[in-house]
């Protein structure tokens, strides 16, 4: 696998954010630049190909997020900090591009207090907004964000939502995409009252009885790594995020 597969995965799944009918975006260039705003907190990108940063996008992007009061992501795969800089835009961090081949697995056996189920509905769309809000360490998941997840559920297509559930609690859930080549993974996260219990093992495992034969990629923010090198994953490279303030991870 080499480093253009990590983008096009990240490329995928904003893609799929653009789509959604909660979401405004706005175009930069002729060759695939722009900003999605998906009304939320949490999940406002930009996409810009290779190289192709120039002052005047990033100033338009900025004014894009700026006019709706929103944090917002803008991932850099090939240069172009420097102009992101000198417009105003601060570094935010890395994500950490990771990949893992479930052939060189061993997947163990099932824990059968741990139950995996597919997000089909409007009211388990719900569910899983609450359970990965509190999971990333919120309080609870605002009406905005309910909306956003209950459209993203509908996109089965393209992207496939879980959640994992211990006992009878909703303890944590997972995103994959759905792509020829690999499967990206996205909000993975376990409720802090059900950290090691083997939730966050089992998760994985499934994802990766899902994968087959598909190499699983992901972009990990600091806090992660940790768990997915201990897992198997591989560190790739890392990706520089920028956006108008420091503290978005």
């Amino acid at each position: 696998m080499n480093n253009s597969d990590i983008w096009e995965d990240l490329k995928f799944f904003v893609d799929t954010l653009k789509i959604l009918p909660v979401s405004e975006s706005l175009n930069l260039s002729e060759s695939g630049s722009y900003c999605v705003s998906t009304n939320t907190d949490f999940e406002n990108w930009v996409y810009c190909p290779e190289r192709e940063i120039t002052p005047e996008m990033t100033d338009e992007a900025a004014r894009f997020f700026r006019e709706r009061e929103e944090a917002f992501m803008w991932p850099v795969y090939g240069g172009g900090t420097e102009i992101l800089e000198s417009v105003g835009l601060v570094y935010a961090g890395d994500l950490t591009a990771m990949c893992l081949d479930p052939a060189e697995i061993a997947l163990g056996r099932e824990d059968e207090a741990v139950r995996i189920e597919q997000v089909t509905s409007s009211e388990k769309a719900g569910i899983w907004a609450e359970t990965a809000s509190r999971g990333f360490g919120e309080d609870s998941a605002p009406e905005n964000y309910r909306r956003f997840v209950e459209s993203l559920s509908c996109e089965s297509g393209r992207v496939r939502l879980y959640l994992a559930k211990y006992g009878e609690e909703y303890a944590g859930t997972f995103l994959v995409t759905c792509e020829p080549e690999m499967i990206g993974v996205y909000y993975f996260a376990v409720r802090p009252e059900f950290r090691r219990k083997g939730i966050a093992r089992a998760m994985m495992s499934e994802i990766c009885r899902q994968a087959g034969k598909k190499k699983v990629v992901l972009q990990s923010t600091p806090m992660g790594r940790k768990f997915y090198g201990a897992f198997g994953f591989e560190e790739l490279f890392r990706i520089p995020v920028y956006s108008t303030e420091s503290d978005i991870f």
